[in-house]
């Protein structure tokens, strides 16, 4: 289980570069920004592929280069696989595993905002410009 100070190290270093283009290669680091995608949903309801479509997309944007392979098919698939969300056998229900994210996540770490992080990051990266042009 990760806690906060993990999930906030994680996500510095991740998008350190800027945007994501794609899904991190380490599985703890995947995992991670999996759990997180998901906080915004309810564990007990049931949703469509289009809901989930349209949560995921919401969440990667600002975050995820849309150009790349951080896309949100490829990250329904990936949630899917690794047991995030659970999808019923012809396809056309999906629910949140709140079990697979009580084991990735403590308390504390799902209140992490990956975007507050990006943004704090672009922020620092520009004061750095900022500086170096003086």
């Amino acid at each position: 289980m990760n806690e906060r100070d993990d999930v906030i190290n994680t996500l510095r270093r991740l998008f350190k570069g800027g945007l994501l283009r794609r899904m991190p290669r380490s599985n703890d680091d995947s995992q991670i920004i999996m759990a997180l995608s998901l906080l915004g949903l309810d564990p007990n309801q049931i949703y469509d592929e289009s809901d989930i479509n349209v949560e995921l997309s919401a969440w990667l944007d600002g975050i995820a280069d849309e150009n790349g392979t951080a896309d949100y098919v490829a990250m329904r698939r990936d949630l899917v696989d690794h047991g995030f969300l659970r999808r019923a056998t012809d396809g056309a229900i999906y629910r949140i595993s709140r079990e697979r994210i009580d084991d990735t996540l403590s308390e504390a770490a799902r209140s992490v905002n990956p975007k507050a992080i990006f943004t704090e990051l672009e922020l620092e990266r520009h004061q750095r410009k900022e500086a170096f042009r003086q």
